[in-house]
């Protein structure tokens, strides 16, 4: 349902395979561990977008990426990082 390449935004990023519904449930990105938000590689290897098509959401000791949009088969998943304190924030130079 996912792929791992190359992203016209940002070194590599997230891409869907097939169609995804609004609201979907997609995958655990991180963990909280001590105080700590543990990135789970490849699924937190999404890009900042303030066109975000996602959303990270938490869930007790988990984030979980979801579709906020009709995502299209070949479109990179895109979430605003500043809509979640817990995640690292854009920096300067993140044009996108």
């Amino acid at each position: 349902m996912f792929q791992l390449k190359e992203s016209p935004i940002h070194g590599r990023g997230v891409f869907a395979t097939q169609d995804i519904p609004a609201d979907k449930k997609l995958f655990q990105t991180h963990a909280l561990d001590n105080s700590i938000w543990i990135n789970i590689k490849p699924n937190c290897m999404y890009n900042h977008s303030k066109k975000a098509n996602c959303e990270s959401v938490t869930e007790g000791k988990y984030k979980f990426l979801v579709c906020t949009i009709d995502i299209q088969a070949g479109e990179e998943l895109l979430i605003d990082f500043t809509k979640d304190k817990d995640l690292e924030q854009p920096q300067e130079g993140w044009s996108y």
